[in-house]
């Protein structure tokens, strides 16, 4: 950013509440700002294909953005003319970081106004057009639209309810396939429900990891939630786990009942869903193939837990976690550090927060894949870190370690 350049240029400072927010692509998004005074709303862009902003920032202005909240920002005139050209309203260039004054912080999502771009005539005749034939969103998500009978889309009920939010989810789906469509993923065509991941990721740890799971070490599951894996490990495996999770969570009876059911379809030879419903079906839900249990451990899996646990840490025969989120690069790097095998499917990438991870490009790691490129090309005592296609829906990629 050349900051001299500015220097030349008139710097305005305006405070107002966001009464709309749309984001173009990761590099531009628009707000529309209304005064505290009430005068007339202006557009503010924010954008890093200029190089007014860097990438980070227009990634942190969007957070500090959100619609409802009242802000401060500095602005210039757009630095292309032309994106003042035929608007009757004002268009501003954001080239500073955004102050929050005031959060918005009501449980109800605030109700953004018609953007300024929308043409009048067009976005005047929504009602018109969409004579309640769409479905409304919200409505099919939560079965509550805030809009009530002046919403413009349709709010069906009962069994047209189910049936158009079936057809939603169905769609929603298919595009969400598409998206992430990997042309090097084998299992485009046979991939298994989201719900059965944990599952699948425990199978291919048994299989992938059978000679170093013959010890007395148990698996560390780190970032695990309720404990998922850990509870297939031991109690379908019998290969010792232990859940490492900062969050106790709630284990009830029926999360018990759809890991065992889910068991049961393992035994059975298909992960296809059966009919719970035939009275045939006959499991013993207090028994599982092995009588070993997962233990617990509410903390986090980092420095000082290698220090309070080294012994434990040393004598593990393998870190593991499915998107782990943060914890992550914790899994990867702890594992390297005590030459531990490692089995992690990345997910988030948090690059806000870890703008340090570049690539041996020189690039930022901001995708799953450059993150996954970025494990790859850990530095490592022996061996080779490799990957590999889950068969279920979402990030099914894991990268893996036999030291």
């Amino acid at each position: 950013m050349n900051f001299s350049f500015f220097f030349f240029i008139h710097l305005m400072e305006l405070t107002g509440q966001v009464r709309h927010r749309r984001k173009l692509t990761k590099q531009l998004f628009f707000i529309d700002i209304q005064p505290l005074d009430q005068s007339e709303k202006s557009q503010i862009f924010f954008r890093n294909d200029d190089d007014s902003l860097d990438f980070f920032a227009v990634q942190e202005a969007y957070k500090q953005c959100k619609p409802g909240q009242i802000i401060q920002v500095t602005v210039i005139p757009p630095l292309d003319p032309s994106e003042q050209e035929n608007r009757d309203y004002k268009v501003w260039q954001s080239v500073c970081p955004v102050k929050v004054i005031e959060p918005y912080v009501s449980d109800r999502p605030f109700v953004q106004d018609r953007p300024l771009a929308a043409p009048k005539e067009s976005t005047d005749n929504t009602c018109l057009q969409t004579d309640k034939s769409t479905v409304c969103k919200y409505w099919i998500n939560k079965n509550t639209c805030i809009k009530g009978d002046e919403c413009p889309f349709r709010h069906p009920t009962g069994q047209e309810l189910i049936k158009e939010r079936q057809t939603w989810i169905e769609e929603r789906t298919k595009n969400r396939l598409k998206t992430t469509h990997d042309p090097n993923d084998p299992h485009t065509s046979n991939k298994q429900p989201h719900a059965l991941r944990a599952f699948i990721f425990a199978d291919w740890i048994r299989r992938t990891f059978e000679q170093d799971l013959t010890g007395s070490g148990a698996v560390l599951d780190i970032a695990a939630g309720k404990g998922e894996i850990s509870m297939f490990l031991s109690r379908a495996f019998g290969i010792p786990s232990i859940v490492i999770e900062p969050q106790e969570r709630k284990r009830t009876n029926y999360w018990y009942i759809k890991l065992r059911r889910l068991m049961y379809r393992y035994e059975t030879g298909s992960l296809e869903r059966p009919d719970w419903e035939n009275k045939q079906i006959m499991i013993d839900f207090e028994h599982w193939p092995s009588p070993i249990v997962p233990q617990y451990m509410h903390t986090y899996f980092d420095e000082a837990f290698l220090r309070e646990h080294h012994d434990l840490v040393s004598n593990a025969s393998l870190f593991i976690g499915l998107h782990p989120d943060q914890a992550t690069m914790s899994i990867v790097d702890m594992a390297i550090k005590m030459r531990k095998p490692f089995a992690v499917v990345p997910c988030c990438v948090f690059s806000q927060e870890n703008q340090t991870r570049k690539l041996k490009t020189g690039k930022v790691v901001m995708t799953t894949e450059q993150l996954i490129q970025y494990i790859c090309e850990k530095d490592i005592p022996s061996g080779e870190i490799k990957t590999d296609y889950l068969p279920f829906e979402g990030k099914n990629r894991v990268v893996y370690w036999k030291p």
